[in-house]
């Protein structure tokens, strides 16, 4: 690939909490989605200091190592010690079925895996007894070794999976990455749905919710609703709420992305 011709990105969202990131971040982590990712620092106390945010054409491996190349936030010496990738082609397996051919198999049946693609498996760090088993392309892997040989690779959805979830109640958990949506439902401190899709439109969302609720016969208007994640349009949090008047959500845009950012440093730490 050649960098020289690519062009050189800008962020499409950029927020920092302090004077000069740079010289206080101890640690970063990297969210990869298939058209985008976001750079994330962290100061000695796991306090957010500045994230950024890329977008691009879906699986452009070029545009990702021109933002490894020309980012300062990942030129420094402070270490990217985790890289966090969302894919929808998962499966979520329960610990006691979980055999390392046979998911492999399971995964390979019902999504189709390109040449040039590894599967890999990570298990669910705490509460949730499973391991999530997901595809990472050759080129996506050998350049995370190039540029942050020291970072730990793991799906998303294995942090998501980790945090407690509520006693009583049911709720969705939805993660906003552009277009693409990592989504969980809870009942009762059980875990229902996980699934990362595509988003389309705000109507596409609340059509997947409501099936979810019918499905588990879940009230839709008793559905606690909680949304974190970045570039989401004005519109999506008042419409999503016409349905789901029990949704919560940060008041500006750092702090929806300040969430989610918060929620992977307390699940590694």
């Amino acid at each position: 690939m050649s960098l020289i011709k690519h062009e050189i990105l800008q962020p499409v969202r950029h927020f920092n909490v302090h004077d000069d990131p740079l010289t206080n971040i101890e640690t970063l982590h990297l969210v990869l989605w298939p058209g985008g990712l976001c750079i994330a620092g962290y100061d000695a106390e796991g306090k957010v200091l500045t994230a950024k945010a890329y977008t691009f054409p879906s699986g452009d491996i070029a545009a990702v190592e021109s933002i490894f190349v020309n980012d300062p936030l990942v030129a420094g010496p402070q270490p990217v010690t985790h890289t966090w990738i969302a894919e929808s082609r998962q499966l979520v397996v329960p610990a006691h079925l979980y055999e390392a051919e046979a998911a492999a198999s399971w995964l390979s049946s019902f999504h189709f895996i390109e040449a040039g693609e590894q599967i890999r498996a990570a298990a669910v760090a705490r509460h949730l007894p499973a391991t999530v088993v997901y595809p990472v392309a050759d080129k996506l892997e050998l350049l995370l070794e190039k540029y942050f040989a020291e970072s730990r690779t793991e799906p998303l959805s294995a942090m998501l999976l980790c945090q407690q979830p509520q006693a009583s109640g049911s709720y969705a958990d939805i993660v906003f990455l552009d277009q693409t949506v990592l989504l969980t439902v809870h009942s009762s401190g059980k875990m229902l749905v996980h699934r990362v899709a595509e988003m389309g439109n705000v109507h596409n969302l609340v059509y997947m919710l409501a099936a979810i609720c019918q499905e588990y016969n879940i009230p839709q208007k008793e559905l606690g609703v909680h949304c974190s994640g970045l570039c989401l349009e004005k519109t999506t949090v008042p419409e999503l709420r016409e349905f789901f008047p029990g949704l919560s959500c940060a008041d500006t845009a750092q702090d929806i992305l300040f969430t989610l950012l918060n929620r992977q440093l307390s699940c590694v730490s």
